[in-house]
């Protein structure tokens, strides 16, 4: 049964957290080509704009007003099959995402053996699509759990990973999302590597969360995403639109 109708209209705007689109995936990470479009055709027959992510920001720092119904798209990793799967269906229908990169792939240093699922997008590859459809950001260098690692290993991590995208040549926001959601949880630590973001430049940053995220947010650097998953029914895609999760009431 359809519950979602039945929750209140939401606030905030919900931040869509996918990673691979692949045919026949229903897992925590992979979604199929056809679950994605019967998805986000539900988005435009609800009337929601897909924002890029400058326009998002924009109505997260309380810059200009947030449209009746939005969403955010973001995409992690970086895997080919966004490009070969995703990108299309954004052309379709005219929504915007963002392809949060994992920048050691920048190097050209890709695993060709990595089963087709999991390869990911060279910079060439990047370099194709159109910059207001998709727009880049920071997955880290080399995908670390920032919770499980020193400050000065993360700090590195990111940096390296600013310098991969400088080096490429692609377009890019500086605006990162943290792998596995991890971060610092030592207040003093946090606060450190927060300063070490902004002195690389970083303006933003995403964790998941699982809540709509509030407009304008509180914490610029912690922005809440929504983890939806392959095997999330469109009931259940409904539901997490407007709570965030599956726990309607």
């Amino acid at each position: 049964m359809n519950l979602s109708w039945l929750l209140p209209e939401i606030k905030g705007i919900p931040v869509l957290m996918y990673h691979k689109v692949w045919p026949g995936g229903a897992d925590a990470l992979t979604i199929s080509p056809e679950r994605l479009r019967e998805q986000w055709l539900l988005l435009k027959k609800e009337g929601y704009q897909a924002l890029s992510l400058s326009e998002f920001l924009a109505i997260a720092r309380g810059e200009q007003p947030k449209p009746v119904r939005a969403v955010l798209i973001t995409f992690d990793d970086g895997y080919r099959n966004n490009l070969q799967y995703a990108y299309p269906l954004l052309q379709e229908t005219g929504f915007k995402a963002v392809f949060f990169i994992i920048c050691n792939t920048l190097t050209g240093k890709i695993n060709k053996d990595e089963n087709p699922e999991d390869q990911k997008l060279t910079v060439e590859e990047l370099r194709c699509m159109a910059p207001d459809v998709v727009q880049l950001g920071i997955h880290g260098y080399d995908h670390k759990h920032l919770g499980k690692i020193g400050i000065e290993e993360a700090a590195a991590d990111l940096k390296s990973a600013v310098e991969a995208f400088e080096g490429s040549g692609l377009e890019y926001h500086k605006v990162f999302a943290y792998p596995y959601g991890g971060r610092p949880k030592d207040g003093v630590v946090k606060a450190d590597f927060r300063q070490k973001m902004k002195d690389l430049g970083v303006t933003a940053a995403f964790r998941i969360g699982n809540q709509v995220s509030k407009v304008p947010v509180s914490d610029i650097f912690e922005i809440k995403r929504i983890d939806i998953r392959g095997t999330d029914t469109l009931d259940e895609f409904g539901i997490k639109l407007k709570k965030g999760k599956l726990k309607p009431f």
